[in-house]
């Protein structure tokens, strides 16, 4: 039996366009990955810097009010070391240049109020809040915060506050210690200017490093990306000045390895590109080969019947000659249309295989008869969607290759039945057959074995094999049941056309 190739030819050469245009356009129509990474980096980073900055001016203060609270806490107990009882009354003894040192300070005022447990005011500012006797006119502080709040046998009990005093803000520490039995209340505030000042300070750090760090990204992203994509520019510049004919692979070694899978997918699409324009060059080779036998035959009958010659032998091989170039163009156009297979089942319609194979029948039973060949047939009623032109195609080539290639006196079997949800096509033979190493080559185009008896186009199994592809079935060589001859088996889906139909209109 014969055998033609079925792989694609499809694939052309393109044309290189020149590098800047194919940039420009790049830059017009896809996604800048430096304005996708500054957009990907934008919400982290601020999120980031919202919450370093919380936590950065919390852990400010909180660092500069536990320096300045202690500063405080020393000074109350500077007083209270000063304190003393005389006649059973507690008296601090406080010179005036002792208590001008006491409130010496460049930025701030400081303030304190010294008194014992019964409320007599000893030393100090007598309106200094918070009031510590109950009903008393000094203002109330605002905020009474125990910062460090210690009340044990062994050491006296020290609270830090928050006020309003003489229209500023305020913080102090209320120190109450034991001198000789007798308990005073020694309380002592300044204003917040150092306070601020130094967290101010702090904070204008954290900016600074915060610009820095900011600079630094922007940096990354302005002149680190653009190094990055250096390779990137290369390899597309390398594209873009190739030929359409250049369909050689990329080179991984001139690649970052991070788009080594990248390159990889395009080098498999150049090496499918490759393969497809050799299979369309040597298609159109071996088309141009198998054209001009028949045509120069032609021409050679025509210029005898020019010649005016009555032979009838001349007018026989005239018309096989014809008949021959006819079915090879119509073999090239079955070809070119079963190669458009995914488009088959969309615009599939119903078609009867049984009304297909009885339409054929006579020209195959006249074939058999002139080689003594026993033609058998089984065909059942066969419904199934698809293209009836191709079907046709498909069952005539392999039922021709059959007759073509047994021998005389041999037997060729036709079967088409539909077996649940499939139409099975088994076309056997007894002749020669096909060596198992063959029977995959033998779908390629133009391919016919070696010692092939008779002469043919070796397309008929290339146009089996994509009609088959394209409504989504198989086929198969295999030897005959007896152990002699060919038996090529199809498997198509049996689709009713009222289903067909049906996906169709939806």
């Amino acid at each position: 039996m014969p055998t033609v190739n079925a792989s694609k030819a499809g694939g052309g050469s393109h044309s290189g366009a020149p590098g800047s245009e194919v940039r420009a356009t790049t830059r017009r129509a896809g996604t800048s990955l430096r304005r996708s990474l500054l957009r990907a980096l934008v919400l982290p980073i601020a999120a980031a810097l919202l919450t370093g900055g919380v936590f950065g001016y919390r852990a400010a203060e909180k660092v500069v009010s536990s320096a300045y609270d202690q500063s405080l806490s020393n000074l109350a107990n500077g007083i209270a070391n000063r304190a003393r009882v005389e006649n059973g009354e507690i008296t601090i003894t406080l010179s005036p240049e002792a208590d001008a040192l006491l409130r010496t300070d460049t930025v701030d005022n400081i303030y304190f109020r010294v008194r014992d447990d019964f409320g007599r005011i000893i030393a100090g500012d007598a309106d200094l809040p918070p009031p510590e006797i109950p009903g008393s006119d000094s203002p109330a502080p605002s905020r009474e915060t125990p910062a460090s709040d210690e009340a044990t046998a062994s050491g006296p009990r020290i609270s830090f506050f928050d006020a309003h005093f003489r229209d500023q803000t305020i913080r102090g520490v209320r120190f109450h210690p034991i001198v000789d039995g007798q308990g005073i209340y020694v309380t002592v505030a300044e204003t917040l200017g150092k306070r601020r000042a130094a967290i101010r300070d702090l904070l204008l750090g954290f900016g600074l490093a915060v610009f820095l760090v900011l600079a630094a990204i922007a940096a990354v992203v302005r002149y680190g990306i653009t190094s990055g994509l250096a390779s990137l520019d290369h390899l597309q510049s390398e594209l873009a000045d190739r030929s359409g004919e250049d369909l050689a692979p990329v080179d991984l070694n001139q690649v970052p390895v991070e788009i080594h899978a990248l390159v990889r997918a395009l080098n498999a699409l150049l090496t499918r590109l490759q393969d497809a324009h050799t299979a369309q060059r040597e298609f159109l080779q071996n088309a141009a080969h198998q054209l001009r036998t028949p045509l120069a035959g032609l021409q050679v009958q025509v210029e005898l019947l020019r010649s005016q010659q009555t032979d009838q032998t001349v007018a026989e091989n005239l018309r096989q000659s014809v008949k021959r170039v006819t079915r090879l163009a119509n073999q090239f156009l079955a070809l070119a249309r079963a190669e458009g297979g995914q488009h088959l089942m969309a615009n599939a319609s119903s078609v009867d295989l049984a009304k297909l194979i009885d339409e054929m029948l006579d020209d195959w039973l006249r074939i058999a008869d002139e080689k003594k060949i026993d033609f058998g047939m089984q065909r059942d009623l066969s419904t199934m969607a698809g293209d009836p032109t191709l079907l046709r195609e498909l069952i005539a080539n392999l039922v021709d290759n059959a007759l073509k290639y047994t021998p005389a006196g041999g037997q060729v079997t036709l079967r088409c039945e539909r077996v649940a949800d499939v139409v099975e096509i088994d076309v056997s033979d007894n002749g020669p057959g096909i060596p198992e190493h063959e029977r995959e080559r033998v779908f390629e185009r133009f391919h016919r074995l070696p010692d092939a008896p008779a002469t043919g186009s070796g397309l008929g199994l290339a146009i089996a094999r994509e009609t088959v592809g394209g409504h989504r079935g198989s086929i198969a060589i295999v030897g005959a049941a007896d152990g002699e001859g060919t038996c090529v088996q199809v498997r198509l889906p049996a689709k009713p056309a009222t289903a067909s139909l049906a996906s169709r209109s939806a």
